[in-house]
């Protein structure tokens, strides 16, 4: 049976998936986040390390043929590029044109839209606004890493609540940790001492760091009112990427998409409510993965 493997490389998470060339899955898992942030020896032997392991566990499920994998921080036709290709068909045991990696945001394109036909935005780890042309030209909007914006991503959310949780606690011990945004994201932490709260943010990588979001979700839930407003923001941070694309591109379907958008209805009704154009608002669930599974197969018959 030939197979195809599909990646969809995160800044939380590697999702990988099987499929065969009738487009079936077959086989999934995860595996520690991948970037394509290859910038020293350290980060291209993590890297390795990362692709050895998911070999070893795809291995017990099939041999894939053929590899399709979506990278975030991934750009194509740089040194970065050809060298995580080069480490796919090495481990795997595979002739580099039997790999094909590029942006996570190219492969989640693809699984909502045909070429040119419509706008992405994603929540993630960051957060991006995303346009694939007719052409294959690439348009993106945001995308510039937590360190300049990424407003409206997990790792956004999360750093504003932790800042507006501290920032009551130094107005009145007991202000901040007390409420119900406090409570879930004391919980994720491990405990309020700011040594606790220090290690985690600083001891970790932005994934660990917007994995908080779910707690601000959970606050939400619960009807917190810091942890409402900070995620209507985020809905209104989301669409001003769908709306800069528009001015550039005109009015298209728009998707959201990503985990940083499915954490509380408020944070799609913001994006919807925001819109500068009345287009088609698509908020379904795809597996960009499955996706690239899918693709990947098809490489398997050349």
């Amino acid at each position: 049976m030939a197979l195809g493997l599909g990646i969809d490389a995160g800044g939380t998470a590697t999702r990988w998936r099987l499929a065969d060339d009738q487009g079936q899955c077959v086989a999934q898992g995860r595996s520690e986040p991948l970037t394509g942030h290859l910038f020293s020896a350290a980060a291209e032997e993590r890297a390795r390390q990362i692709i050895l392991d998911m070999a070893q566990a795809v291995a017990r499920m099939g041999k894939p043929l053929g590899i399709i994998a979506g990278i975030t921080g991934l750009t194509r036709d740089t040194p970065a590029e050809a060298k995580m290709r080069s480490l796919f068909a090495e481990i795997f045991e595979l002739p580099q044109e039997k790999v094909f990696v590029a942006e996570d945001m190219w492969i989640a394109y693809l699984s909502y839209f045909a070429l040119g036909e419509g706008i992405l935005v994603y929540s993630g780890t960051g957060s991006i606004g995303y346009y694939l042309s007719e052409a294959k030209e690439v348009i993106r909007v945001g995308g510039r890493g937590n360190l300049i914006d990424d407003g409206g991503s997990g790792f956004w959310i999360a750093r504003e609540a932790l800042k507006t949780v501290l920032r009551k606690e130094e107005e009145g011990p007991g202000k901040g940790w007390a409420t119900t945004l406090g409570q879930c994201l004391a919980k994720a932490l491990g405990g309020t001492d700011w040594n606790i709260v220090r290690s985690y943010v600083y001891g970790g990588d932005r994934g660990k760091i917007g994995s908080l979001a779910q707690a601000v979700g959970e606050a939400a839930k619960a009807d917190d009112r810091t942890a409402l407003r900070i995620l209507r923001e985020a809905g209104e941070e989301l669409a001003r990427l769908a709306n800069c694309l528009t001015e550039r591109v005109g009015p298209r379907p728009v998707a959201l998409a990503g985990g940083g958008s499915r954490l509380h209805p408020i944070v799609a009704n913001a994006f919807r409510q925001h819109l500068i154009a009345p287009v088609e608002f698509i908020t379904t669930d795809l597996d960009a993965a499955m996706t690239a599974a899918r693709l990947a197969a098809t490489l398997t018959r050349a």
